[in-house]
This record gives structure tokens, sequence and C-alpha cells, in this order.
């Protein structure tokens, strides 16, 4: 469960990096709600021209489980910058890097697990808790 929402956020951070709403990594470790909703959102950085930056530092934990589903918590260490793409200056607002609270849901879909659900709470959470 751990590897696969790392895996989702490897692929966040991939289509990131050229807000590209149709990487195929996207579909492979989620899928919807959430998969729609980072589409949406990537999609509409790719029309405003924005691209990220920078990494994010996880520290997950699994908080429930049951057979078909899962909750990740996590403090993620977010140093992610939005920037435009032809002139690599940050969009506004800028923010620092924080440590961002997630709550993850994972499904099985397909024989693996993936993230159907998450919700970040920025800068809200202790340091690698």
């Amino acid at each position: 469960m751990l590897a696969a929402y790392r895996a989702a956020w490897v692929a966040f951070e991939h289509a990131l990096a050229d807000a590209n709403p149709e990487n195929p990594q996207l579909a492979a470790t989620m899928v919807d709600p959430e998969l729609q909703s980072v589409k949406a959102n990537l999609l509409a950085d790719q029309r405003q021209g924005i691209v990220g930056r920078g990494p994010t530092t996880l520290h997950p934990k699994v908080s429930a489980v049951s057979s078909n589903s899962a909750t990740v918590v996590d403090c993620a260490y977010s140093a992610t910058e939005l920037v435009y793409k032809a002139t690599g200056k940050p969009v506004p607002p800028i923010t620092s890097p924080e440590n961002d609270g997630v709550t993850a849901t994972l499904v099985r879909s397909g024989g693996t697990w993936k993230v159907s659900k998450q919700t970040v709470t920025d800068g809200k959470c202790a340091p690698g808790s």
C-alpha cells in the first residue's frame, strides 16, 4: 500500500513537470474520483502555461486497512513550486516549502492498490509525523 501511495506521488510529480493530464503513470496509480480530479487540475495548469518543479518528501503510515481499501496518512514536506513554463517565474501566491497533512484512500483495482481519493491540508502537520 505504501509503495502504491508513493508511486501515485511520483506519477503526479512527473505529470506536473510538464502539466500533462494524459501521462499514463496517472492511470497506473490512481482511479476515479482522484484520477479525474488530478487530470482536471493538470489540464487547467496546461491551459495557463503552468508547470511544477521541486520535490515532495513523504512520511506515510497506514492508518486503516481492509481487504479492498486502505487509508494512508502522511505529513509530506512539499518544496514544489508552480512556475510559468515560458518564463520560469513563480506563479503567485508564492509559498515557502511546508509540511502538508495528507489523507489518502487506496482501493484494490485490477489486483493492485491505487489512490482513489486524497485530501491535502496545506501547512497542517508536524514535520515527519
